[in-house]
């Protein structure tokens, strides 16, 4: 991951986005950050009903009513959106307002309107570009004062989900494992798994949904995703967005946000590694309490899942040496195979998971594991010693999976250094090595069209099991 932190001063302001595809005519329930917050689908009306449980708007607060992408989704065309509202006294003052706005410089989508006193509708009309911008964001919010809603109805013309015949990826292959080095399937024949990574789920959980899976699976051919969960985010300004410096609070908004995007993954068929990323923290050792909390967790949910991959330690650094590593993975990779003794367990590697010399020189002595390695092609003048290191990886059968791979430097990602990063996946496709190309940042990353991108995009279709 980039090495360089300060770029990450990035605070939030959306919160967990939860909901859910249900079958025709059935209720779809997911908990929501706020009370409990439930979705009913009637296809023949056409309207999704979001029941808020009671949400009350104040001025001073942005995402209790948070209307979440997935249910504007379902719609083709231009949307209504009308919520049932009763005021109150929640302040001295005797405003009460209603609006709908898709962030907080963005107040565009309903302007704010006084409402009068007692039980009420009131309805936006959304157009199909201002319903394109709330999939984007992954979110529109009603906000408002001194008004408590009930419930919000959404309506307009609901397409269809047809159902694939073809198998999925996962039910094909199976449970994944490590044979001579290699990764195979269930079968035991080789494979080579290819994705796209999600941004760090507690930073934009507006990724991790389902209609995001499909498209890296329909668009770049991609067969496994990565999950990332942040372990510390202090230096960010923003504790409360990673799993160790964050609240318990903060902790079960991860989570939840985590077992959707985990259902999400299955449900589309594709492979998901739930990655604890080790960055700031440096030394896997230092938050090893929350990674035993987090992975007895993650284990013992999602023991039975053939989908799910481990990605233990991201990206060790400084001062962290591969006997730190080994210590904590004497812990932690026990604990997982005490749960889920079969799955596929990655390891990353020290100096930001650039060193493969030192498993080759002291391997772990545990099945179903391979060792992370991570390459950024740009600027980077150890790139020919890279390459050499490969070579010596796969000569000493050392299995290997990069979930990381980009064309920029660790540090400038506005800039992409064609030449190198076609030399190097070449020799990605050489040893058949799975890789995530990191990443993606925001859903219009999706359109971007430049030479990079687009490079990396048809690299990964070219040779894609779709």
């Amino acid at each position: 991951m980039r090495r360089v932190f300060t770029i990450f001063l990035i605070i939030s302001l959306m919160l967990t986005a939860c909901g859910g595809k249900g079958d025709k005519k059935a209720a779809s329930i997911d908990a929501a950050k706020k009370g409990d917050q439930t979705s009913e689908v009637d296809d023949d009306a056409g309207k999704v009903t979001i029941d808020l449980g009671g949400v009350q708007l104040r001025w001073d607060n942005l995402g209790d009513a948070e209307l979440n992408a997935e249910e504007f989704e379902r719609f083709s065309g231009a949307v209504v959106v009308t919520a049932y509202y009763e005021t109150n006294d929640f302040t001295e003052d005797s405003a009460h307002e209603i609006g709908l706005r898709l962030n907080w410089d963005d107040k565009s989508f309903g302007k704010i309107q006084k409402v009068e006193e007692g039980k009420d509708t009131i309805s936006f009309d959304l157009s199909e570009e201002q319903k394109q911008k709330v999939i984007e964001e992954g979110v529109v919010y009603l906000y408002g004062h001194n008004v408590v809603v009930e419930k919000v109805e959404i309506t307009g013309d609901i397409v269809e989900e047809t159902e694939s015949s073809e198998p999925l990826f996962t039910d094909e292959n199976g449970v994944l494992r490590v044979s001579d080095g290699k990764l195979v399937n269930e079968a035991g024949n080789p494979i080579q798994l290819k994705g796209l990574a999600n941004f760090y789920l507690s930073v934009e959980p507006k990724l991790a949904r389902k209609s995001v899976f499909k498209r890296m699976k329909d668009e770049w051919g991609a067969n496994v995703l990565r999950l990332p969960v942040n372990v510390d985010t202090s230096s960010w300004g923003a504790p409360e967005e990673g799993y160790a410096s964050g609240s318990d609070e903060d902790r079960a908004r991860i989570t939840a946000t985590l077992d959707k995007a985990m259902a999400d993954a299955r449900e589309v068929g594709m492979y998901a590694i739930v990655e604890w990323v080790v960055l700031e923290e440096m030394n896997p050792l230092a938050e090893i309490d929350y990674a035993k909390q987090f992975f007895e967790y993650v284990s013992s949910t999602y023991k039975d899942d053939k989908h799910i991959i481990y990605e233990i330690c991201n990206e060790p650094n400084g001062d962290a040496t591969w006997e730190d590593v080994k210590e904590y993975c004497s812990v932690i990779i026990p604990l997982i195979r005490n749960n889920d003794p079969d799955s596929l367990i990655l390891v990353g590697t020290p100096d930001f998971s650039a060193d493969l010399y030192a498993p080759m020189n002291d391997p772990l002595e545990y099945d179903n594991i391979m060792y992370v390695f991570h390459e950024y092609t740009g600027h980077n003048s150890k790139f020919q010693q890279e390459i050499e290191q490969i070579d010596k990886a796969m000569e000493a059968g050392l299995p290997v999976f990069m979930t990381e791979v980009a064309g920029t430097d660790a540090e400038q990602e506005d800039y992409y250094d064609m030449d190198t990063i076609q030399q190097w996946m070449p020799i990605v496709e050489k040893y058949n090595i799975s890789y995530i190309v990191w990443k993606l940042w925001k859903y219009s990353d999706f359109d971007r069209d430049d030479e990079y991108w687009n490079y990396m995009r048809e690299n990964m279709k070219n040779d894609s099991p779709y």
